[in-house]
């Protein structure tokens, strides 16, 4: 039976397309890759080749996914000095900070962590508390300081019948279809962008603190083979529909012109243009929509960021030019590396069942589970 996460929402599902975008914790960004492209119907092998990491890793995650939620994204490091507080102060400190001032009489409507520490002592939930101990202990049982949000529920009506269609296409065990998804990254602005990487001590590498948004921003347009896992893209000034129009025929043009291509993308209105509609009939192009306020369903999701994170930290473009050239050979670099890594993880896994199945099943040791 093929391991796949549960069924998620809408808010979750663009939960985790937000983390793997825009996310700055690697290990969380590529825990959510994994628990985002199971929900768009990819199995654990694929995933593996997509994520670069082992099967069985992958089908852990998938696991801690559905039994945990998103508590599985953060890592657990190890543990430090006993608690100082009991269970039951420890909750009693959390149902404070998650009522609302007003509702106990007070005369503000927002907790600070000095605020919720006098009034925890106050109302002698503990003895004595420092600000960052609560601070630890709030964040141990998740709970933050957040800004009030917005939220959505897709109210495409046809949600459902979109989602199924789109696992269809991407499932398809036997002689699939040419099946691609599109979406731009952008804008991306043309500044001295910030990141990490290895120097000598206390002599980090340097960007300008000073500058001038002189050279505008830019989109990169990306495309996923969603079978054969290889990325390409073109970069463009702006992303209006005529842009989306020229971009999606040089895809197209790269199949046989009587080959049905799918090519899945969001809602975008420069997507849907009565122009792009009509090339897209004239030329054995079928358009496959995500449902509304859900484009996490568009698999090329889940890629974006790894471009991003190759190309850009630690730069300083000046040129739209400048900036294609780093992100086409990013995605040069990463087809390269998933068709040679793929291979290696295929081989790995048949070596390594063909060498347990010569073993006897009382012989075998069990790999304790991993907790994440």
């Amino acid at each position: 039976m093929v391991v796949r996460v549960r069924e998620i929402s809408d808010d979750e599902g663009n939960r985790l397309r937000r983390i793997v975008r825009h996310h700055q914790n690697a290990i969380e960004v590529k825990r959510a890759q994994v628990i985002l492209s199971s929900a768009q119907g990819f199995t654990p092998p694929k995933i593996a080749l997509i994520t670069l990491m082992s099967e069985d890793y992958v089908r852990t995650l998938i696991k801690a996914f559905n039994e945990h939620g998103f508590a599985m994204l953060q890592p657990k490091w190890g543990p430090g000095r006993p608690p100082r507080f009991t269970e039951e102060q420890r909750k009693a400190l959390v149902n404070l900070a998650l009522s609302r001032p007003k509702d106990l009489g007070l005369p503000y409507t927002q907790w600070s962590l000095s605020r919720l520490r006098e009034e925890a002592m106050k109302r002698e939930v503990v003895d004595t508390i420092s600000e960052e101990w609560l601070r630890v202990i709030l964040h141990e049982s998740e709970v933050s300081h957040q800004s009030l949000r917005t939220w959505k529920v897709s109210p495409d009506p046809e949600r459902e019948v979109k989602k199924r269609y789109i696992e269809k296409l991407t499932r398809m065990p036997h002689n699939p279809p040419v099946v691609l998804s599109g979406d731009e990254i952008g804008p991306i602005q043309l500044i001295p962008q910030g990141g990490s990487g290895w120097f000598s001590r206390e002599r980090p590498g340097r960007i300008p603190a000073e500058y001038t948004k002189e050279f505008g921003t830019t989109y990169y347009f990306l495309m996923l083979n969603v079978y054969h896992q290889q990325l390409s893209g073109e970069v463009y000034r702006t992303k209006h529909a005529t842009k989306w129009l020229e971009f999606l025929k040089e895809q197209r043009g790269k199949y046989p012109s009587d080959q049905p291509v799918y090519i899945i993308q969001d809602g975008l209105s420069s997507h849907w243009t009565p122009a792009i509609r009509e090339w897209a009939r004239m030329h054995n192009v079928v358009l496959v929509p995500t449902a509304t306020h859900a484009s996490w369903m568009n698999p090329v999701e889940t890629h974006a960021k790894d471009i991003e994170e190759l190309a850009l930290p630690g730069t300083h473009f000046t040129t739209v030019a400048e900036v294609g050239e780093a992100l086409d050979a990013a995605v040069a670099y990463r087809n390269e590396e998933r068709i040679r890594r793929g291979k290696k993880f295929r081989d790995t896994v048949r070596k390594n069942r063909r060498h347990q199945a010569r073993i006897p099943l009382w012989l075998r040791t069990t790999k304790p589970e991993v907790t994440s």
